[in-house]
């Protein structure tokens, strides 16, 4: 069948400005007190890091140039303990909430001179760039090492008036030559891919700042995998590339994972604040019966840091949908939360309704190309403490398509995870449903997906309705359904078309969460696949 473009299964920048920008403030204190008071460790505000006073600056009311002098002063004041934050609406706005409850003084400054003038200390000075061009990404990888800021030209002659002093002039650099030149300066473990264009300026840089991070942007995929393997093993990869596919496969290579998060905010400063055990909801199997047949949908995009910590709260066709709750429902969530956001996973656990589930999203650590590791045991090594952390043992992944699903193997063998949800580039039901079984341990791939333009409610209900009521012995009698997060925007968003799925599915099916769904497989089947 002709199919739509699947090259990229985020929205476009330009596309869906407003979805990924938008940052809608629906938190109230009400909601903010209520997972203080259940949610938070005994000894959270016990941390010698715990914030005691934040400086606040409305990010969406600074230009593009002073946003990126902002972050890059946030990345240096935000090192220890979160001392910046940026005020935006969400997620970050109830996080702003829970620390006001907590008893951070906030001082709120109207300028980036104001906030230079109250951290000057830690500034030593700064490097002179221009946004929308390779030297901004320069001078944000050079200001960790040098304890300075990124200062856009437009910005000169405030600078000089501030007394401001001129590390170096590096308007006419590319990240090429930061790198050569600096490489064996810069943090392993981590990098930054970020464009210094439209408003690629105004997040993520505190974050890179904060981690003596190389910071860059590049179609060229050899350097993307040459700087991943100069700054491993098994680096992280934040931010996002100029296409989904080539990024990934390219990161993959040098054995290194992307971490959606090109649109973040505050990272320097969540990365800080404690939450204490981060506990998922656990749901009641359903009991063992025949007869009937088992379906779990799943949304799509768990990997996207930015999205998780920004507008996926406050947005009605997701956190906010009115339809949470009215049926079994598993969300894509990604591990790294615990290391970037603790308490943005948290909340989302704590605000979970009876019926929902979750797994994680697009790969671990982050989103990578099994298919594509030359290590894919190190990376599944690297995954299991974030999995732990998590409380995440059911792993969901999405593999080239020349991949197989006998290439988790090295996941499926961590004592910790309990089976993979198994998700091919294009399209995500490549496979059909098939199963692989290791050690007693199932690779389920997604049977149908619910994307606008490739499958309808109709059609998946039709699929299931040739599925056999043979749960105790026939495996395809189990049916994950991947629901793309950015489909049905024009009947609402994806939990409706999934609510009119569910209207069209046949007799004897029940809908259940990704987890109930493994956990009854494992209990009916595995002892048919043991070897």
């Amino acid at each position: 069948m002709n199919q739509p473009d699947q090259s990229d299964h985020r929205p476009a920048p330009g596309k869906n400005k407003l979805r990924r920008r938008e940052f809608i403030r629906v938190a109230t204190t009400g909601l903010s007190g209520l997972w203080l008071a259940g949610a938070l460790s005994p000894d959270a505000n016990a941390d010698p890091n715990a914030p005691r006073d934040l400086w606040i600056v409305p990010h969406d009311a600074l230009s593009p140039a002073e946003q990126a002098f902002a972050l890059t002063l946030q990345g240096l004041a935000n090192r220890v303990r979160p001392q910046i934050w940026m005020k935006a609406g969400s997620t970050y706005q109830i996080i702003e909430d829970q620390l006001k409850q907590e008893g951070v003084r906030f001082h709120h400054a109207n300028s980036i001179w104001e906030l230079l003038a109250q951290f000057r200390d830690v500034v030593k000075g700064a490097f002179l760039c221009r946004i929308n061009a390779p030297s901004l990404n320069v001078a944000t990888s050079l200001c960790g090492l040098h304890d300075a800021v990124a200062l856009d030209e437009s910005l000169m002659s405030r600078a000089q008036t501030a007394k401001l002093n001129i590390i170096a002039d590096v308007r006419e650099w590319d990240e090429r030559k930061a790198f050569d030149r600096y490489r064996n300066r810069f943090a392993r473990g981590i990098l930054v891919e970020q464009t210094p264009q439209g408003a690629g300026p105004g997040f993520l840089r505190d974050y890179a700042v904060a981690h003596n991070a190389f910071t860059y942007y590049t179609t060229d995929d050899g350097f993307r995998t040459e700087a991943a393997r100069a700054l491993g093993p098994d680096a992280l990869a934040y931010g996002w590339g100029p296409s989904e596919y080539p990024w990934v496969k390219s990161l993959s290579l040098a054995n290194a994972t992307g971490v959606g998060s090109d649109w973040s905010l505050n990272l320097s400063a969540l990365q800080h604040l404690t939450a204490g055990p981060i506990i998922r909801p656990k749901r009641p199997v359903p009991p063992k019966e025949d007869g009937v047949r088992y379906v779990a949908f799943v949304m799509t995009d768990g990997d996207n840091v930015q999205w998780l910590c920004g507008s996926f709260v406050g947005n009605e066709r997701y956190w906010s949908s009115p339809l949470r709750g009215q049926f079994p429902f598993t969300w894509e969530v990604s591990p790294m939360l615990t290391q970037v956001a603790p308490r943005v996973l948290k909340y989302l656990y704590f605000t979970a309704k009876d019926t929902e589930g979750f797994v994680t999203g697009a790969g671990v650590p982050g989103y990578t190309y099994i298919h594509f590791q030359p290590d894919p045991r190190s990376i599944a090594l690297q995954a299991e403490p974030f999995l732990r952390r998590a409380d995440l043992p059911f792993v969901g992944i999405l593999n080239a398509n020349e991949g197989h699903l006998n290439e988790t193997i090295p996941l499926l063998e961590l004592p910790y995870v309990e089976a993979v949800l198994y998700k091919d580039y294009a399209p995500y039901n490549r496979h059909q449903g098939k199963v692989f079984w290791h050690q007693g341990k199932p690779c389920i791939s997604f049977r149908y997906m619910l994307w606008q333009g490739l499958m309808t409610p109709q059609q998946v209900a039709q699929g299931v309705s040739q599925m056999p009521l043979k749960p105790l012995s026939d495996e395809n009698s189990y049916a994950l359904v991947t629901v793309h997060a950015w489909s049905f925007g024009d009947i609402g968003g994806p939990l409706e078309a999934v609510r009119r799925t569910i209207a069209l599915l046949p007799p004897n099916t029940h809908v259940v969460t990704a987890d109930q769904l493994v956990t009854l497989m494992k209990s009916n089947l595995s002892r048919l696949h043991m070897s």
